[in-house]
């Protein structure tokens, strides 16, 4: 396995797939779990099967990828998502792919996130296949908490790799944004009045202009296509200030939003 030199598109990439994956398989899994590269060589063959995943990118990337997942690693992770007990000699069936598949789906949705703030808008599509015959550079991904652990071997293709290597051209870095400007000892003090003040927020999963014929056409079972893709940020609002996005997750049977960006304490104050 190569190694992946900090700071390249190739790195930017793997290592927004292995915070999404902690990210995902902490919340999934209802416990910490920490993802990295291995260091150690793991381009030995193995014996067991095989469950491969398809990773298509395209938008501001473009290229296939694929994650390559030993069975018993893949039965272990189908198992917890699923929250089964672990059975290691278990049939890794059906339900247990779609499962697996589905786990991986959350990763690729926050990491399309993680990824426009360096490349742009990327959407990245799983879905099974068989093991790829197309060369591309292997990656070692290991997955693991206090008592378990996996291992995704992450393949990337020719189109993807050139793909990431053109994105520097077309993405130069920017200029590090300025410190945010606290305000003055004065200002702190009115502040410090407000601070207990009860703010309503509302998260916006997307807008639409209707017409008022529209409006008055509306009826129970009619659907409003909205101009946001499924797995785009949501908006979190202060009244219509746009203060922060974030990807939408369930806490306890309630809506919830994990914040990903956020507007800086200036705009903030401006939208109280």
């Amino acid at each position: 396995m190569p190694a992946i030199t900090p700071g390249t598109p190739l790195h930017s990439l793997v290592d927004a797939l292995c915070q999404s994956m902690s990210e995902v398989f902490s919340q999934a899994f209802s416990s910490p779990w920490s993802v990295g590269v291995k260091t150690e060589d793991s381009s030995q063959a193995t014996e067991s099967p095989i469950s491969c995943f398809g990773l298509s990118l395209s938008g501001a990337l473009q290229g296939n990828s694929a994650f390559l997942i030993p069975h018993p690693d893949a039965l272990l992770l189908a198992q917890k998502f699923l929250q089964e007990t672990v059975e290691p000699g278990a049939e890794l069936n059906g339900a247990r792919n779609e499962a697996l598949q589905e786990l991986l789906r959350q990763v690729a949705g926050l990491a399309a996130t993680v990824l426009k703030s360096e490349f742009g808008e990327v959407t990245l599509q799983v879905c099974s296949m068989d093991v790829p015959s197309w060369d591309g550079v292997n990656v070692s991904l290991h997955a693991a908490e206090a008592a378990c652990a996996a291992t995704l071997d992450f393949r990337a293709d020719a189109m993807l790799l050139a793909s990431l290597s053109s994105s520097v051209a077309a993405h130069p870095p920017t200029e590090a944004p300025p410190k945010e400007q606290r305000p003055s000892a004065g200002a702190d003090s009115n502040l410090d009045l407000l601070l207990d003040v009860n703010l309503a927020l509302t998260l916006r999963f997307g807008q639409r202009v209707l017409t008022l014929r529209e409006i008055v056409d509306l009826s129970s079972g009619s659907v409003i296509e909205l101009d946001q893709q499924v797995q785009e940020p949501a908006d979190l609002l202060l009244g219509d200030k746009l203060i922060a996005r974030g990807e939408v997750v369930i806490v306890d049977g309630n809506y919830g939003i994990r914040i990903t960006e956020v507007a800086d304490a200036r705009h903030r104050l401006e939208s109280v």
